[in-house]
């Protein structure tokens, strides 16, 4: 107990220490007193000016089940009030954009307040009066704002000391002025309405434009009377120096541009959210968080109020609907106070990186408290090594989702972008079980301090037979199905041999049309003697479970053991006598021995098939075995034959038959037993689509076995233990994870597309995904690898490269895995495909064909990732990270090409050399 207690303690205490590194204290100047002023729009956290209606979760939630239209996007006028009465006290100006938005409204409340108002008049081109308003020329929404903007000015003396027309009207000219129809506020034109302005009014006019508008139109800077510059770093991803010296710089350009003239700062400040910004020169980053704003913004208001220059802190509040429209995540998060009026930082003392890191550590202990006691109880006897493997990986996986669920919980989001970030979080938490399923696995293995249930060696359990013991007959089941002859014949010659007193072998041939295919086999079968005996059927129902049904009926009425093997395995002679005994326990109702195979050697592909096989009979079958919860197969298995009748023999309605037979006798509470000894060897597919092939067929009808037997796994109505359900469950979980990533896949691309092309009409362009789920998704790929090869070293015998080799076969399956999961959730039947052996050889660009969906998929990754790096990644670093995990989602694409060309080079080499049939001779 004092062990298991340390494991908890120390790995809790890890957890709070790990985020608690997160943190650190960050120097910058204090600032007391009032600020002399802040940007302040009046849209409340659910507005959205752009749209013309109310956004965002909440409204859609009001309006979705009921018939109340979304409010008007109009300035309210309570929201307004409160925000004057927050800002009372703490600056002395306040900045807006729009006069007829609330305008005069906010003249009073500044009145009200003792505050100072900079008004600003939003001037318009006939292309955004046509879009926002629906008016064919501008000129008359352009009236309305300056009126009201002259209005303002002219009855709020004292109240009213400057004010601005237009805002970054040539900064948007800029970038169209080469079009044919520029749809922006031309020079010429925000001239003339600053002139109208300047004739009706006594205050101070400018107009509003980052530094080097300013410092390219020197005509616009002779009409107004002071300059009002914006000054934000964060967006200038070709400078590369720090935010400080960015300000410290560009104002001196400015004052060595105008060096008599009245200089403000209309914008400066820093995001608390959003994507981080890369400098491609320098490789400086600039991170949007929370203590990026406070230091930045508290250094440039030292620096600015030293200098005597008035400044505007961009902005008062946040505006979520800029995240939306405008400018990408970030434009959302301005404002010293979030969108629900909460202060974001304090104006004196150290800044704390990451302050909630307590709040963090103490969700993802709380989180992961549960499955650590039960993981520590269940598997106290396990090594201390692996009670702390498993432990930090659950730690991992729940500070993952807690961490994006704080991130998605202070985010502002619209309707859309809510059931996106949900659909990732049901991804990542389906993706973290399911790897920390593998994970248990892994330290169930290799941290187990002995195993309980391994079988008896061969050459022990037959010498520790007594000389009269009583052999149950056994009788061999081997279907086949236009198998080559003299592949059959090679197994019959093994079967022949068995050391055993008491078995026969019935083969039966079922839907083979060519009598030059099946009369060979018939013909050596009666070679062999009346232990063999043939059957053949031109068509027949049900496939191979159908035919091994049918030779069920023809049995020997004495037989008491079943066996089947595949057509293309040669077993040894001890096979029977070694398994056999295991009968003995009653509760034993199948034997099962591993499928192996003998023609790898000197083929690279086949190599990759063996090696990979054998990761799942000498891994993941040996755990199972510790928990009577083995997969049977179609191949080396041996059954009892009264259960057999009893059960109804073979299911044709399902095309693993053999692993649903199994389910069924651990249903009816009879348990099974696995030697990881090889006693059979059989033939690897040829080719790249035959292996295809079988794993699909496996893969659905594991879907079949699923949707079938569902009610049982759920329910107490069969004797199936708790550890049974958990392996089956387990087992078919790596499958659903190769589904998932499909799925996935083909929604990154569609991201992806949404992200690269120019949107349609109507369409907004959409961010790139969260990087909090894209890390922990990249995460799980590499524990993956970890999982792969720490196994593969502990419990295989192969080298290195085999178990790479291995690796890139079981990656190279992901796309036929995944479409077959896909098929088997919403089909109930397909054709039994079996896996061809001696088959013709292919052609080069055969072999390639059979991993065309895979190559299309790795191409549109990888051209996908290098278009997002090149186009985006310059100054993104989330961008940068995106187009990462793409080349990392093209690898098992990738690996299925590369799988596809080595049996492609084998076979060419194989067609080189002289071609030996095998010679076939009658067993003695």
């Amino acid at each position: 107990m004092v062990r298991l207690a340390s494991v908890l303690f120390l790995t809790l205490a890890a957890t709070f220490a790990g985020w608690r590194a997160f943190d650190a204290r960050i120097d910058a100047a204090d600032i007391e007193g009032p600020l002399h002023g802040v940007t302040y729009a009046p849209w409340a956290k659910d507005q959205d000016p752009l749209e013309g209606k109310a956004s965002g979760v909440y409204s859609f939630l009001r309006t979705a089940f009921t018939d109340e239209p979304p409010p008007p996007v109009k300035p309210r006028r309570e929201r307004m009030q409160a925000d004057f009465a927050m800002l009372a006290g703490r600056v002395g100006t306040v900045r807006t954009y729009r006069a007829t938005d609330g305008g005069e409204a906010m003249a009073e409340f500044a009145r009200t307040y003792d505050l100072k108002l900079m008004p600003g008049a939003w001037i318009y081109s006939n292309y955004e009066a046509k879009l926002q308003f629906g008016k064919d020329s501008a000129a008359e929404v352009n009236g309305e704002e300056t009126r009201a903007l002259i209005r303002i000015a002219n009855q709020n003396p004292g109240i009213v000391e400057r004010i601005l027309v237009g805002n970054e009207n040539i900064l948007r000219w800029d970038g169209e002025k080469n079009l044919r129809e520029p749809r922006a506020v031309s020079p010429a034109q925000l001239i003339r309405e600053i002139r109208n302005v300047k004739r009706n009014v006594r205050v101070p006019v400018s107009t509003a434009e980052p530094w080097h508008v300013w410092l390219h139109y020197p005509e616009l800077a002779r009409e107004v009377d002071y300059l009002a510059v914006h000054i934000l770093p964060y967006w200038d991803e070709k400078s590369d120096e720090e935010p400080l010296d960015y300000l410290k710089n560009r104002i001196g350009l400015l004052r060595q541009a105008y060096p008599n003239r009245n200089i403000i700062i209309t914008e400066i400040g820093w995001p608390s959210n959003g994507a981080s910004r890369r400098s491609p020169g320098s490789g400086l980053v600039r991170h949007a968080t929370q203590a990026e704003q406070a230091k930045h913004i508290r250094d440039a208001i030292a620096w600015l109020r030293e200098q005597k220059i008035e400044h505007y802190i961009v902005e008062a509040v946040d505006q979520p609907w800029k995240s939306y429209d405008l400018e990408g995540k970030a434009g959302g998060y301005w404002g010293l106070f979030n969108a629900d009026r909460e202060q974001k930082f304090q104006w004196t003392g150290p800044i704390r990186r990451f302050p909630g890191w307590a709040s963090y550590a103490g969700g993802s202990a709380a989180l992961a408290l549960p499955i650590l006691l039960f993981f520590l109880w269940k598997w106290r006897t396990m090594r201390t090594a692996g009670l702390f493997v498993f432990s930090g990986l659950v730690v991992l996986s729940t500070s993952s989702m807690v961490y994006a669920a704080n991130r998605a919980g202070s985010s502002y989001m619209v309707t859309s972008e809510a059931i996106g970030w949900a659909v990732l979080a049901l991804f990542l938490a389906l993706s973290l079980g399911m790897a920390l399923v593998q994970a248990l696995e892994f330290v169930d293995t290799i941290w187990r301090r002995r195993w309980l249930r391994e079988a008896t060696p061969a050459a022990e359990m037959v010498a520790s037979q007594p000389a009269n013991r009583h052999w149950p007959k056994v009788s061999l089941h081997l279907a086949i199905c236009n198998e080559p002859p003299a592949m059959v014949i090679q197994t019959l010659d093994s079967l022949a041999r068995l050391d055993y007193p008491d078995y026969e072998v019935i083969v039966i041939d079922n839907n083979t049309r060519d009598p030059a295919v099946w009369r060979p086999v018939q013909d050596y079968c009666a070679s062999l003697g009346e232990r063999f005996r043939f059957f053949h059927f031109d068509t027949m129902k049900g496939f191979k479970a159908g035919a091994l049904n049918y030779v069920l009926t023809q049995t020997a009425k004495d037989a008491q053991v079943i066996g089947v093997i595949d057509s293309d395995y040669e077993v040894r002679p001890d096979w029977l006598k070694a398994l056999v005994p295991h009968f003995d326990d009653r509760r034993i109702g199948y034997v099962q021995a591993p499928q192996d195979h003998r023609d790898w050697r000197g083929d690279r592909f086949k190599e990759m098939l063996n090696w990979e096989y054998a990761g799942f009979f000498d891994i993941g079958m040996c755990l199972r075995n510790e928990y009577d919860a083995i997969i049977q197969h179609g191949t080396m298995t041996l059954v009892r034959r009264d259960l057999m009748e009893e059960l109804g023999g073979w299911a044709t309605w399902c095309i693993t038959e053999d692993t649903e037979f199994g389910l069924r006798l651990m249903e009816k509470g009879y348990g099974a037993m696995y030697s990881r000894e090889r006693f059979g060897h059989g033939l690897t597919p040829d080719h790249f689509a035959g292996y295809k092939k079988q794993r699909f067929r496996w893969a659905y009808g594991a879907m079949q076995i699923m949707k079938a037997h569902a009610g049982n796994m759920l329910s107490n109505r069969t004797q199936l233990t708790t550890a049974q359900k958990f392996h089956f469950v387990a087992g078919w979980l790596p499958w659903f994870a190769d589904a998932l990533n499909l799925i996935f896949t083909w929604a990154g691309i569609a991201w992806l597309l949404a992200v690269l092309l120019p949107p349609l009409a109507g369409i907004k362009p959409v961010g790139l995904p969260p990087a909090e789920f894209i890390i922990p998704t990249i995460g799980i790929f590499v524990w993956k690898l970890v999982y792969s090869f720490g196994l593969y070293a502990d419990r295989v015998k192969c080298t290195f490269r085999q178990s790479l080799g291995a690796a890139f076969a079981g990656l190279a399956l992901t796309y036929t895995v995944g479409r077959a999961v896909i098929y088997g959730l919403f089909t109930s039947r397909l054709p039994f495909m079996r896996t061809p052996k001696m088959d013709e050889r292919a052609t080069l660009g055969m072999a390639l064909g059979m991993a065309r969906g895979e190559a299309v998929l790795a191409v549109t990754l990888l051209l996908g990732a290098a278009v997002l790096w090149m186009r985006n990644g310059q100054i993104d670093p989330e961008a940068r990270l995106w187009a990462t995990f793409m080349v990392v989602q093209s690898l098992p694409f990738l690996a299925a090409v590369y799988v596809s060309v080595v049996n492609a080079l084998e076979q060419i080499r194989a067609a080189a050399a002289p071609f030996e049939a095998p010679t076939l001779q009658p067993a003695e």
